[in-house]
C-alpha cells in the first residue's frame, strides 16, 4: 500500500478517534441531534406529514408521533420509489435500492439516500483505520475482497439495486481498491462451482495480506476448492491460465466468463514453484502456508454465521480475525474495534436506536429505552431511524450489550427474533442448539460441519441433521453421540430437561447427511435468487427442506 494511503489513514483514524471519544461520552445527546436533523431535513415528505414531523421537537415526541413498523408497512411507500416517485420517505433522492437476501422468496428493497450510504462507507473507513493501528503490515499486499456485486440490475425507474457489502467496500479510496486481488465481476459468474474456482485461482496467483468477506463459510469453501484444485492451480499459475479447460478466450466466454477477468493473466514460473514447494512438503495448499503475508481476515464472528469462524484455523492458522461489524441491508450498526470478538461501539452517528428489552419483544405496549438507558448483559430487540427513510423500523434483530466504551454501549447481534422452535413449551433457541454442537465438536473431537434441526410435532422429537467430516459408524452416533446431544441440550435449556424427564417430548432422531448436502443446499438458494457471498445456513426450520430428504446417508432412531 503506498504510503500516502497509509499516512491517510492514520491522520483520518486520529481525527475519527477524537471525535468518537467525545461522542461516547455523550450518546444520548448525539442520537438527539441526529435524530432531529433527520426529522427536520424530512418534514415535508409524504410520511413526514403523515406523522407531523414538523411538530415533533424531542424523542419523546417522536415516539408518540411515528408508529413501530416493519418492511410491510413501509412497502406500499417503497414501491411508490420503485416506479419513481420521489419525497416519499425522504425529501433527499434514493440513488440505490440494497436488495435483501433474506429468508423469502421474494425480496426486500431498502432505500438507501447518498447521505446515509456516506456515513456507511466512513464507518468502513474508520473500521480500516483502526485495524491499521493494530496491523500495520495487513495493507502491504493484495486484498481477497469478496462481496456481492455493487450494482446487481436496475429497476424499471432507473434506479440501481445491489448489495449493502458490495457498496460499501467498491466506494473505499480507489489507492485501495487498486490491491483487490480478484476483479469485482468475479460475482458474475453463474456457475456456483466455477465462481468459486475462479476466486481460487486467481488469488493464489497473489500475495495476500488481507482477506474481507461478510461470512466464514465463504472463506471455508475457498481453501477447499483450493485444495480439491491444487495441482491443477498451480499449472495453470506457471502457464498463465485459468485453468486447463479454459485456455482460449472462447473457452472462457463459453463457460460464462467476463473477458476481464483473463485479460491480466500472465505466467508466473517463480510463484508457481513456491507454490509446488509447499504441496511437495505439506501434501496440501493450506491458504495460511502460501499466503505467509497474511495479517487480518475481515469477517463476521457472532450471530449463528460466525459458528463456523473457529474452523478458519484449519486453513488459515492462527491469522488474527476481526469482526467487519454488525450490518444488515438496512445499514451498519457497530464499529469493532479489538479482533476475535463480534462486539462493538454503538454507531451512534449513523442511526438514531431505540430498544427493547427482550422479554416484552412481544409485548402491546413494551418499554421503549435509548441508547443510554440499556444495561449491560442484557438482550434487546433493536429499533431504527435513519437518513435512508426507515423510522422506528423493526429489523427483527436480537442485540446484546457487552459492556460500555465511556457511556455508549457495545453492541453484538445475536440472533433474529424468534429463532426457536417449539414443541411442547420448551422453546429451543438457535443459540441452544450452537452450544450444544459446539460442545459436541470439543468432546468427541469430531468435525460436525454443518447441522440443521426440525421439530416433529407427531413425534414430539427433534430431528438433527449432521454433517460430519470426521470419520464415524453407526454404533457411535447410536450409543454415543445422540445421548450426548440430548444430554447437552437439557443442560442448556431447562424447559426441554423438564419436559424430557416427564416424557412430554422424546430424544432426538439423528439423520447423517451425504457430503454433497451443504453444497447442493446452497446452489438451491442461489437458484432462488440469494446470494452465495452473504449466504446464511438455516440451522432452524419448521420443516425438511428441499434439498435435505434426498442427502440424508443413514438414520439413527
Amino acid at each position: 500500500m503506498p504510503m500516502p494511503v497509509k499516512s491517510s489513514l492514520s491522520s483520518e483514524g486520529r481525527r475519527l478517534l477524537s471525535m468518537l471519544q467525545r461522542d461516547t461520552c455523550r450518546p444520548d445527546e448525539v442520537q438527539k441531534q441526529l435524530l432531529m436533523r433527520i426529522l427536520r431535513k424530512n418534514s415535508h415528505s409524504e410520511y413526514g406529514r403523515k406523522y407531523s414531523f414538523s411538530e415533533i421537537s424531542d424523542t419523546a415526541g417522536f415516539r408518540k408521533k411515528a408508529p413501530l413498523v416493519e418492511y410491510s408497512d413501509l412497502e406500499p411507500y417503497i414501491d411508490k420509489i420503485r416506479h419513481g416517485k420521489q419525497g416519499i420517505l425522504t425529501i433527499e433522492p434514493v440513488s440505490i435500492f440494497a436488495r435483501t437476501s433474506g429468508t423469502t422468496a421474494k425480496p426486500k428493497y431498502i432505500p438507501v439516500t447518498a447521505s446515509f450510504h456516506n456515513r456507511t462507507v466512513m464507518l468502513m473507513r474508520q473500521w480500516l483505520s483502526r485495524a491499521h493501528a493494530d496491523h500495520p503490515s495487513f495493507l502491504d499486499n493484495g486484498f481477497l475482497m469478496i462481496t456481492g456485486a455493487a450494482v446487481e440490475g436496475h429497476l424499471a425507474c432507473g434506479i440501481p439495486y445491489g448489495s449493502t457489502s458490495g457498496m460499501i467496500f467498491t466506494n473505499l479510496p480507489k489507492e485501495i481498491r487498486k490491491q483487490f486481488a480478484i476483479p469485482l465481476c468475479v460475482t458474475e459468474v453463474s456457475d456456483y462451482d466455477l465462481r468459486y474456482y475462479l476466486m481460487a485461482r486467481i488469488s493464489l496467483g497473489k500475495q495476500i495480506s488481507f482477506i474481507v468477506t461478510p461470512s466464514p463459510l465463504t472463506l471455508l469453501k475457498i481453501a477447499e476448492t483450493v485444495i480439491a484444485h491444487q495441482e491443477e492451480i498451480i499449472r495453470s499459475i506457471h502457464n498463465g491460465w485459468l485453468s486447463e479447460k479454459l485456455q482460449t478466450a472462447d473457452g472462457c466466454a463459453n463457460a460464462g466468463i467476463p473477458r476481464a477477468i483473463g485479460v491480466s493473466l500472465a505466467p508466473d514460473k517463480k510463484r508457481a514453484r513456491f507454490l509446488g514447494r509447499i504441496l511437495e512438503r505439506d501434501g496440501e495448499l493450506l491458504p495460511c502456508r502460501c499466503w505467509p503475508e497474511l495479517a487480518l481476515i475481515g469477517c463476521w464472528l457472532g450471530g449463528s454465521v460466525g459458528f463456523h469462524a473457529d474452523a478458519l484455523d484449519r486453513y488459515y492458522g492462527k491469522t488474527p480475525k476481526r469482526d467487519i461489524g454488525y450490518m444488515a441491508s438496512e445499514g451498519s450498526f457497530n464499529l469493532p474495534c479489538q479482533d476475535s470478538i463480534p462486539s462493538g461501539i454503538l454507531a451512534i452517528r449513523n442511526n438514531y436506536y431505540e430498544f427493547i428489552p427482550e422479554e416484552q419483544s412481544d409485548s402491546n405496549n413494551p418499554d421503549i429505552l435509548s441508547a443510554g438507558e440499556i444495561k449491560e448483559g442484557s438482550c434487546y430487540k433493536i429499533i431504527l431511524t435513519n437518513e435512508s427513510g426507515l423510522y422506528r423500523y423493526d429489523i427483527n434483530d436480537i442485540v446484546k450489550v457487552d459492556g460500555f466504551r465511556s457511556r455508549t454501549p457495545l453492541i453484538s447481534f445475536v440472533r433474529k427474533d424468534g429463532s426457536f422452535l417449539n414443541i411442547a413449551g420448551e422453546k429451543l433457541h438457535i443459540n441452544h442448539f450452537l452450544t450444544a454442537v459446539k460442545a459436541l465438536k470439543l468432546d468427541f473431537l469430531i468435525d460436525i460441519h454443518q447441522f440443521r434441526a426440525v421439530p416433529d410435532n407427531r413425534k414430539l422429537r427433534y430431528e438433527l441433521l449432521l454433517s460430519i467430516r470426521t470419520r464415524v459408524n453407526s454404533v457411535f452416533i447410536r450409543e454415543t453421540l445422540r445421548p450426548a446431544i440430548d444430554a447437552l441440550l437439557r443442560r442448556c435449556n431447562m424447559e426441554y430437561d423438564a419436559k424430557r424427564m416427564s416424557g412430554r417430548l422424546n430424544a432426538p432422531r439423528i439423520h447423517i447427511m451425504k457430503p454433497s448436502w451443504e453444497k447442493n443446499a446452497r446452489k438451491s438458494r442461489i437458484l432462488d435468487g440469494r446470494r452465495d457471498i452473504q449466504h446464511k445456513w438455516l440451522y432452524l426450520s419448521e420443516k425438511f427442506v428441499e434439498t435435505d430428504i434426498p442427502h440424508i446417508k443413514y438414520t439413527i432412531d
